[in-house]
């Protein structure tokens, strides 16, 4: 009886414990930004030189949360970032920070801003699969080292 006791016992602080480490927040695979922050990490577009601050490849979600297409994009930018640890992958409303977005040309949304470490920021417009996605960051991220 004591056997079953330890057993069941064990049973339910496993079921406990489980339940503790799934319920721990985690960190969102996408950042959420503003204007500042922008401007801190990545670059000033106001500067009349293009002088990157990021040290690693960002990849810069401008969208706005009445935008469907937007939407469909997040979980493809959470993937990817889950699968491409060595780039940062950013959100940025353009509702809240429109100085910023009019001073990047930013016309249409969802638009993908990829600032690799060396080398000119690349934007590309709209909805795509996640291949496609990856295929224009590792592009952007080779040819420009």
């Amino acid at each position: 009886m004591k056997t079953l006791r330890l057993i069941t016992l064990l049973a339910i602080t496993a079921l406990t414990l489980g339940t503790l480490v799934a319920q721990q927040p985690k960190q969102p695979a996408v950042k959420v930004i503003d204007q500042k922050q922008f401007v801190d990490m990545l670059f000033n577009p106001t500067d009349s030189s293009y002088a990157p601050r990021n040290t690693r490849t960002a990849v810069v979600d401008f969208n706005a949360v009445w935008c469907g297409p937007c939407r469909k994009l997040a979980p493809i930018l959470d993937s990817l970032a889950v699968e491409m640890p060595d780039v940062d992958f950013y959100s940025l409303d353009v509702d809240k920070n429109k100085d910023l977005a009019r001073s990047l040309g930013v016309t249409n949304i969802p638009m993908l801003l990829i600032c690799p470490a060396k080398g000119q920021p690349q934007a590309i417009v709209g909805l795509y699969p996640k291949e496609e996605i990856q295929k224009v960051i590792n592009y952007v991220e080779n040819h420009n080292q």
